[in-house]
């Protein structure tokens, strides 16, 4: 739903501050992406921070991630794949966007590898027994900390160098990806 939704807010968002001028430019946007994924595990880890007695964590923060993910990722996805179809060369266009969804995967199997670090004992070391939220909660806070730590650092970095990326990308190339 919110793909469907902040999909269609943010194309018109775009297409109103192209129409003036203001469209940021692909730099700024992954920049403005990479932050919110960021602000969304930050969501997470707020959320963990203020948990209730019993190790519970109010919806609202996983809404309010899941949202900011949304938003991030819709800064980034059909921005790089606009990149790429404008600034590749013709005949490299579906290698180049072959090499996206491969790098998709690999952030995959990155993921896979961050969630390892959310790993708990069973509680009270028995099989089959899932540890209480309380003893779990800030397990999962302290990895959402440090994931939201390096999305923002990067979108940050990104964001301070988007003026040389804007120019290493060929604002002049034409649309048909022939530049």
């Amino acid at each position: 739903v919110c793909i469907l939704v902040f999909g269609l807010v943010f194309s018109a968002i775009w297409s109103w501050l192209g129409a003036r001028g203001l469209d940021p430019s692909p730099a700024v946007k992954f920049s403005l992406g990479l932050i919110q994924v960021g602000l969304g595990f930050g969501a997470f880890w707020w959320g963990a921070v203020h948990h209730d007695a019993r190790g519970m964590v109010g919806v609202s923060w996983l809404l309010l991630g899941y949202v900011l993910h949304t938003t991030g990722e819709l800064c980034l996805s059909p921005v790089g794949l606009s990149m790429i179809a404008r600034l590749a060369p013709k005949v490299l266009v579906s290698t180049v966007m072959g090499a996206w969804f491969l790098a998709s995967a690999f952030s995959q199997y990155l993921a896979a590898i961050i969630s390892q670090l959310t790993g708990t004992e069973h509680g009270g070391g028995a099989k089959g027994v899932v540890p209480p939220p309380l003893q779990t909660v800030m397990v999962y806070g302290d990895v959402f900390k440090m994931v939201m730590y390096a999305a923002v650092t990067a979108g940050l970095i990104c964001l301070a160098l988007s003026p040389i990326l804007s120019r290493w990308t060929h604002p002049e190339a034409p649309e048909d990806g022939m530049g």
